[in-house]
């Protein structure tokens, strides 16, 4: 893509939110810059041409330039508060992105989330989102503006020249010494005011790095949690947005008292001009005054340009990241699950990266088994698992359930009837209850959540903490947060599986943190709150729980072999292997 298409493409989406304001604000701020530019460029030549006229009167003269000048920054004064307006607008342009960031990526394809390439695009749109108002999309908008209001103010000035002629000059003053000593005054109140914009940024760190761990999106896309997320992302953000408000304001008030610095520090150069009659004429002040508001314009001009283009390089890729394919268009993802009956994977083939990941595939679970996954480390497990959720689609062959192409389902209707625990799932830093019922606590069963957590033996420890179940996990969100241990997570984590009471319940590693005597009781609750229910369990552990069910012994992509322990123990190498060698681990003195 083109620099030029790029920057059209920034312009052209700013500018479909906020035309009709950002228009006149815009050409306010142009012809305030235009009047100041030509204002502080005449005065002074004005006032050294009417102060040589011999019945001139040095109150006269002082009283027209005060009022000229008083005219010059009042235009100035509201040109500083219009690009105000237009700062904040390009600062809410910026910030439109953030739900629509956590919104999209939600909607990617799981297999495009995992890839590299997947990767560097959400990496790159990231940062043109998330890196403040000097990179990225907003920077963008703002030096385009810069470059557009240099380029009116140096063209102004050419006109002012060429009226008389064009030589050469030198920089004469500066109108900003004094400017910069109320500078201060900026500096205090954000120091005074940084502690708590720190707060609210850590906050919104939090889900920035939630985001950008693309392990965490199957969790919150599985439980349905969205909405849950973008209702936290929306409050952090305003919160935000209003702090920026109030330094906003103070900015401006701090500007506007540079400018009434410039403003005396022109009246005491006039003053020296005026009583130096003999050494200065109107034509010398005048072009002198000129080149050096252009070199200053060009000076600026270039830097804003430079700006523009390193940030235009964030562009590329946050089109990509917008204009990807989601998962598939909800107008295709209508199917309704009435109740789980069976799923099915028929010559599977998934591929990653250019990797074969599973290789033929053929697999049918059927209402009420209990089907038990093993096999060694890098055997596709977890990737079976994703297919088997939805989070994967088949690179070939075809994932079914109740006879239903997987990938037409409407993810509401797959969210009722799946729940996954992944042996990499995490907790959001919400409270206990949000992340056992993944919805608000306006929409949550207290007496489900409070069940559950009796179930997996969490609920005396809950009642103890302060605030019980509306205790926060973690500490990013609130001060008053709980810190769990490993084995607390995984059991919290299954707590959020027998809230749901799913059709299908897969299992990924859930014991993988547990203690043996956790890891057992862990075993027995399967067994009496899931008896019933279809059971995926994905395991490294050939414990006893293994010679419940049917058995697929996974090896490098393919599922090898398939049938009971007895049967395996005789028929299969590997899991015998994988039996005799997890055995010896307990053996004493071997």
């Amino acid at each position: 893509m083109r620099k030029t298409d790029n920057w059209k493409f920034i312009l052209k989406i700013f500018l479909k939110k906020f035309s009709r304001s950002f228009y006149w604000l815009l050409l306010v701020v142009i012809v305030t810059d235009i009047l100041y530019t030509v204002g502080i460029t005449v005065i002074p030549a004005y006032a050294a041409k009417i102060v040589v006229q011999p019945e001139s009167s040095i109150v006269i003269v002082l009283t027209t330039v005060a009022i000229l000048s008083l005219l010059i920054y009042g235009a100035h004064i509201i040109g500083i508060y219009f690009q105000g307006k237009i700062a904040q607008l390009t600062f809410d342009f910026r910030f439109d992105y953030v739900p629509i960031f956590s919104k999209r990526i939600f909607s990617w394809p799981q297999k495009n989330i995992d890839s590299v390439e997947g990767k560097m695009i959400i990496d790159q749109a990231y940062e043109s989102i998330y890196n403040g108002a000097n990179v990225g999309i907003g920077a963008v908008i703002d030096q385009t503006i810069l470059v557009l209001r240099y380029s009116l103010q140096i063209i102004s000035l050419l006109v002012l020249m060429g009226l008389l002629s064009i030589w050469p000059a030198i920089v004469v003053f500066s109108f900003n010494i004094f400017g910069y000593l109320i500078q201060s005054l900026g500096n205090r109140w954000y120091a005074n005011h940084k502690n708590a914009q720190n707060r609210i940024t850590s906050y919104q760190e939090y889900f920035s790095r939630t985001l950008m761990d693309r392990e965490n999106g199957k969790d919150i896309r599985l439980f349905g949690m969205v909405p849950l997320f973008h209702d936290y992302q929306k409050k952090l953000a305003k919160r935000l947005v209003n702090w920026e408000g109030r330094y906003s304001a103070v900015l401006a008030v701090v500007n506007i008292l540079q400018q009434l610095f410039n403003l005396a520090g022109v009246m005491f150069t006039l003053l020296f001009l005026i009583s130096e009659k003999g050494l200065t004429t109107a034509n010398c002040i005048f072009f002198l005054t000129a080149i050096q508001l252009m070199n200053t314009n060009f000076g600026s001009l270039r830097k804003a340009y430079t700006s523009a283009s390193k940030n235009l390089t964030f562009v590329p890729n946050f089109r990509k990241f917008m204009n990807a394919a989601s998962d598939l268009p909800a107008e295709h993802k209508q199917n309704v699950v009435g109740g789980f009956k069976q799923l099915s994977l028929n010559h599977v083939f998934l591929k990653l990266d250019n990797n074969d990941i599973l290789k033929e595939i053929n697999l049918s679970i059927n209402k009420g088994d209990h089907l038990i996954i093993v096999g060694e480390n890098g055997a596709g497990k977890s990737s079976l698992i994703k297919v088997l959720s939805g989070l994967y689609r088949p690179t070939t062959g075809s994932a079914k359930l109740n006879g239903l192409a997987l990938k037409s389902v409407s993810p509401k209707s797959l969210q009722e009837h799946v729940a996954v625990q992944f042996q990499d799932d995490v907790l959001l830093h919400f409270t206990i209850a949000e992340n056992i019922s993944c919805t608000d606590l306006k929409r949550t069963d207290y007496q489900k959540v409070t069940e559950a957590l009796r179930k997996v033996q969490l609920l005396q420890f809950v009642n103890s903490l302060p605030n019980g179940i509306e205790t926060y996990v973690g500490n990013e969100l609130s001060e008053n947060g709980v810190l769990l241990s490993g084995g607390q997570k995984q059991r919290l984590l299954f707590a959020r599986v027998l809230y749901k009471q799913a059709d299908l319940t897969i299992l990924d590693e859930p014991t993988a943190a547990l203690d043996p005597i956790s890891e057992r009781n862990f075993y027995q609750l399967i067994q009496s709150e899931l008896a019933k229910k279809t059971v995926i369990f994905v395991t490294h552990r050939l414990g006893s729980f293994i010679k419940k069910g049917k058995i697929a012994v996974m090896s490098k992509g393919k599922i090898i072999a398939m049938g009971t322990h007895d049967d395996l123990l005789v028929n299969c190498e590997l899991y015998r292997k994988m039996w005799q060698a997890q055995r010896s681990l307990y053996r004493v003195g071997d």
